[in-house]
């Protein structure tokens, strides 16, 4: 239970950080391009959300074996890069009603939002290895076996020879 309230944890973390971060970037990239920027709550709470439903399937992976790891990595690498694609794509008249002058930074922004979207399914991970604590380890006075701590280890209830 413990990892699983971990992974949804680490999930909410990683969305609201690059969520936001994602909101601020668009804001920029309409700043670069010299256009107002107004943003709605409903739809910053909107992409928050999406977000953190985006960073499950790496959340999810946080402590398995390296190879389950990055392909939780790369699932929300490449479910969050469409759609941030998408996105982009259906705005691309904000490049085409940028000045030549401001190309550049609109550029530059985009590629922060490419490294954004890298980042996502590793601080997913991140952030559900920290909330999901130690691993679990048998005897752990701290309650990290199953029978809740009070168990002797088995050397210690053998019979002796």
């Amino acid at each position: 239970m413990r990892a699983v309230t971990a992974a949804l944890a680490g999930a909410l973390v990683a969305g609201a950080v690059v969520g936001a971060v994602a909101r601020l970037l668009m804001s920029g990239v309409l700043l670069a391009a010299d256009l107002p920027v107004s943003f709605s709550a409903g739809g910053t709470a909107a992409v928050l959300v999406a977000f953190a439903v985006l960073a499950v399937p790496a959340a999810a992976t946080a402590t398995a074996r390296p190879a389950i790891r990055r392909a939780g990595r790369w699932a929300t690498a490449a479910v969050t890069g469409w759609g941030s694609a998408r996105t982009g794509l259906s705005d691309a008249k904000v490049l085409l009603l940028a000045d030549e002058s401001r190309l550049a930074v609109v550029a530059g922004v985009i590629a922060a939002f490419a490294v954004a979207v890298a980042a996502h399914g590793r601080l997913a991970q991140y952030a559900a290895r920290r909330l999901a604590g130690p691993p679990a380890t048998a005897g752990d006075p701290a309650g990290g076996d199953a029978t809740g701590g009070d168990a002797a280890p088995l050397a210690a209830t053998a019979p002796a020879s």
